[in-house]
């Protein structure tokens, strides 16, 4: 299976929901921090490869980080300029260099597998074109009862639950996984205007610099501190999760 059977991006599509500066948005500086969370914390090492890494932003963020990470995407779209040596476009993972794919040791999916239509097949085949892979940290959309016109636009087949998450992450029961909800405040609010307006807006707005771009930065601390302090099963727009082979 290669990632070309399912709902890839264009350049127009990026375009429109990764514009210039979206990474000043408190939805992906929250993100960004509890991803580089899970990776200290799962005890994952590098080289780490994202798959489906669009821009290179999650990449650039971890290089910046400290983490040996490198990111491939197969749309054709333009890396971000300091990133350009560190990320490949226009690229199938499946068909990456053997000698390179067998020294990856964590693979992220990050928002990924709610557009491939088998996502165990396709989970499959990353761990056979990558056998040094001991971790795969997966991000997904969360709840299907918030499953709306976002998700239309942006090509999703579902939105995840957590027993769904590790049944697809991990269907034969045989490696250690654990995940959990993140941005829970978004769950009630999402839920309320899809229950009023039946819709919602299906890109990201950017925070101009300045006042706007502090108050993001705020709200990102927030939502990462939430993440941080209530329960993991607790409902949110948002799903991490860890798979780890034993």
């Amino acid at each position: 299976m290669t990632e070309q059977q399912d709902t890839a991006f264009n350049k127009e599509h990026f375009e429109a929901i990764y514009p210039v500066g979206v990474e000043r948005h408190y939805w992906n500086r929250c993100r960004y921090q509890v991803i580089a969370d899970v990776l200290r914390s799962s005890g994952a090492k590098g080289p780490v490869l994202e798959i489906g890494c669009g821009k290179g932003l999650v990449v650039a963020d971890l290089r910046g980080r400290g983490i040996d990470a490198t990111g491939v995407e197969l749309a054709v779209v333009d890396a971000l300029d300091d990133m350009k040596d560190h990320v490949t476009t226009g690229a199938d993972a499946m068909m990456m260099d053997d000698g390179f794919a067998a020294t990856v040791r964590t693979i992220l999916l990050l928002d990924v597998i709610e557009h491939i239509e088998d996502p165990k097949g396709f989970l499959s085949a990353i761990r056979i074109k990558f056998p040094a892979a001991r971790h795969v940290i997966c991000t997904v959309p969360a709840r299907q009862e918030l499953f709306s016109n976002f998700d239309r636009f942006n090509g999703h087949f579902r939105r995840y639950d957590l027993a769904t998450l590790q049944a697809h992450m991990d269907p034969e029961g045989v490696r250690t996984w654990s995940g959990g909800y993140f941005f829970h405040a978004l769950y009630p609010a999402a839920a309320l205007q899809l229950r009023l307006s039946g819709a919602r807006r299906p890109y990201f707005s950017v925070p101009a610099k300045g006042p706007s771009s502090w108050i993001h930065a705020m709200l990102g601390a927030l939502f990462h501190l939430e993440y941080k302090l209530l329960p993991a099963t607790w409902r949110g727009t948002s799903i991490i999760a860890v798979s780890e082979e034993r």
